[in-house]
């Protein structure tokens, strides 16, 4: 087998080459990690030519050593002609034959700065050399690229707060705000509760008549405060992209409405309103099996409801719980959904459907409630207000804003209301409550 000398000087000239190209990017104090991976693909490459090198000086061993053989074959290359041009008219001229005639001239090469990767460079037979521009590689015009990015931001928000919507709102001059409410509390059987102690007796003509009033109670509405506070460096808003002071403002109400639909529900009515789950008007119906909700439970939950404006108030969790709800062996037609080909129905048995985050999860008190909401009282002291001050930290070039609103909340009922047979109880607020056992 013959070994062309020629080949192995121009591999080892190639292998070279690439050597030190790769040293000159590793060199480079700027080089970008694009330049770097570049610069590892050209040492494999290089390490491959260096071993096929390698496999043919050892087949050439046989016949003298290698340099020998390179050194030989170099002495027979002709001569390349001289690279110049006379003139700025001809290497002109040789520059476009070489485009647009296909002429080659053995006088062009393009030149390659030492400190320059050669990226995509390639070379014809007759000595010249291009090179191709490429976005993914900053040395080679991907700095010129200017990033894009979007001026609008993107975000998810939640469902509409609904609780304040559909109470009794009562706008609050100061503090605290007192409120006469009728005493429905009694529990006598044989008489009625509704108007608060006032009883009527059958009696004949000119008969003395029994005296009855009704009795009172008092509720306080207090507002509670909800705050938040958020600093900007005025760099931050000159520079950025987005309008910002509207996104703290829409920021600042949707967080709002969220703690405030929070506590209107759950709350503990220490600092802050008190919740139809926790109020002592509210009736917990049992629930017939832990972790689940059955159709008679949502029977049971009516049979305890009195109230005009009936909504029901579901956690998320409970979804397949109502869709898979069927009635007693008699009839076992679906309750919740007729037919899987329409759509999720939003009322059950007539009632609108509102699934909420604020629900406890499925299997705790409260995770499906039954509320006429008209009979919860909020009182707004201040609304949701959001002032804004470049003087608090002007020194720091640091611009505040604060979002302030004062509110409370609470059922004016302070517990359910008994029918006159002494012991059945109902309720604008029913919940599903735990299990009986438990």
């Amino acid at each position: 087998m013959q070994v062309n000398g020629t080949k192995l000087l121009e591999m080892k000239r190639e292998a070279t080459q690439l050597f030190n190209d790769a040293e000159t990017i590793l060199l480079k104090p700027d080089a970008t990690a694009e330049d770097k991976t570049k610069a590892a693909d050209m040492v494999t490459e290089a390490k491959g030519i260096t071993t096929d090198i390698e496999n043919l000086m050892a087949i050439k061993a046989a016949a003298g050593s290698l340099e020998q053989v390179v050194l030989t074959e170099a002495k027979k290359q002709p001569e390349k002609p001289a690279h110049g041009f006379k003139s700025a008219g001809q290497f002109y001229q040789a520059v476009y034959n070489q485009k647009f005639n296909g002429h080659n001239d053995p006088r062009l090469k393009m030149h390659i700065a030492p400190d320059e990767p050669d990226t995509g460079a390639h070379s014809n037979n007759e000595g010249w050399q291009s090179k191709t521009l490429v976005e993914s590689i900053g040395a080679s015009g991907g700095f010129t690229v200017p990033i894009e990015q979007l001026n609008s931001l993107y975000m998810w928000e939640p469902d509409a707060a609904t609780i304040q919507s559909r109470s009794t709102v009562i706008p609050m001059a100061r503090r605290s705000l007192r409120i006469p409410v009728l005493n429905q509390t009694g529990t006598t059987s044989g008489q009625p509760h509704w108007w608060g102690g006032v009883l009527a007796k059958w009696t004949e003509e000119a008969g003395e008549k029994d005296e009855t009033e009704p009795t009172f109670r008092q509720i306080e509405l207090v507002a509670h405060k909800l705050a938040t506070y958020t600093e900007a460096a005025d760099e931050l808003l000159e520079d950025s992209g987005q309008a910002l002071e509207a996104l703290l403002a829409n920021s600042f109400r949707g967080a709002f409405d969220w703690y405030k639909e929070e506590a209107f529900l759950n709350g503990t009515g220490a600092g802050q309103p008190l919740g139809v789950i926790r109020a002592n008007a509210t009736i917990s119906v049992a629930r017939a099996a832990a972790g689940a909700i059955a159709l008679a439970d949502i029977v049971n939950m009516l049979q305890s409801f009195q109230g005009t404006n009936p909504v029901w108030v579901i956690t998320q969790s409970a979804l397949s719980q109502l869709m898979l709800l069927n009635g007693p062996a008699g009839n076992a037609s679906y309750v919740f959904m007729p037919s899987a080909r329409e759509g999720m129905p939003g009322t059950l048995f007539g009632y609108p459907v509102i699934f909420n985050e604020h629900c406890p999860v499925l299997g705790a008190a409260g995770d499906i409630g039954l509320y006429d909401f008209k009979k919860y009282l909020v009182g707004v002291s201040k609304e949701t207000t959001i002032d804004t001050s470049k003087h608090y930290k002007f020194r720091n070039d640091i611009t505040s804003w604060r979002a302030v609103a004062r509110v409370d909340g609470q059922p004016w009922l302070s517990s359910p209301l008994t029918y006159s047979d002494g012991s059945t109880q109902v309720s604008p607020f029913v919940i599903l409550g735990t299990t009986i056992s438990t």
